[in-house]
């Protein structure tokens, strides 16, 4: 899909913004006309309760869209913060369906995301309704490093996600206490090795699949795009 998309990237190029870390690019409720795309960095969209408790829907990341705007074609129906500096373009919708029509391959792998980011929910959303904090864990990280490492490419080695802990909590629906006590038995089991700002390494991918209750083929083949 990076392929994909740097054919029109240098179209693209004099619309690209820096944000900060942290910045709050759209809150619910906010105007929205656009779709993000994300050149550099990490995005998170997420819902809010009054009372300040968040849940992170998705991750947004380098060579990804997202369009948060809601049915009703004028607001935002969700919160996209952040996570580190960020480069993002955001595209009319109107100039976005004209790149859509004018490019076959672009319609090709923007439905090939919209098929993965729905298998990614379902894979998530059964494991916060009916799985232990462990495998919310293990599964989101072997999620986290199939999309990080590459479309199709093999998931070991070391990577890099620029969340903390309580960001971690927020995705798979755990508080921060949780989380650092699940990567701690992780660790201690030799399954994986956490470092500074979330450097992971994943030491025996096998027992890391298996809590996650995942075949690591066929979880490919389904969330990764260009998989197949």
């Amino acid at each position: 899909m990076l392929n994909t998309y740097s054919k029109f990237e240098d179209i693209l190029r004099p619309d690209r913004n820096a944000v900060a870390k942290g910045a709050i690019l759209k809150s619910e409720g906010d105007e929205s006309h656009a779709r993000l795309y994300v050149v550099e960095g990490w995005l998170a969209a997420s819902k809010l309760l009054e009372d300040g408790e968040q849940q992170i829907i998705e991750f947004i990341l380098p060579g990804e869209t997202y369009d948060p705007t809601a049915t009703d074609g004028k607001t935002s129906f969700l919160q996209i913060e952040a996570l580190c500096d960020a480069v993002i373009v955001s595209i009319d919708k109107t100039a976005w369906a004209r790149l859509l029509q004018e490019d076959p391959d672009l319609r090709k792998a923007e439905r090939e995301r919209e098929i993965a980011a729905q298998a990614r929910q379902s894979e998530r959303m059964l494991r916060l309704g009916q799985a232990s904090a462990e495998t919310r864990i293990a599964y989101v990280l072997i999620e986290l490093c199939i999309r990080v490492s590459g479309r199709g490419t093999q998931c070991d080695g070391e990577f890099h996600v620029p969340i903390n802990q309580r960001q971690l909590g927020e995705f798979t629906g755990l508080s921060s206490v949780h989380v650092c006590r699940t990567l701690r038995r992780l660790n201690r089991a030799g399954i994986i090795r956490t470092g500074d700002h979330m450097d992971i390494l994943i030491e025996d991918l096998s027992a890391l699949a298996e809590l996650a209750q995942v075949d690591l083929a066929a979880l490919r083949n389904g969330i990764a795009v260009g998989a197949a």
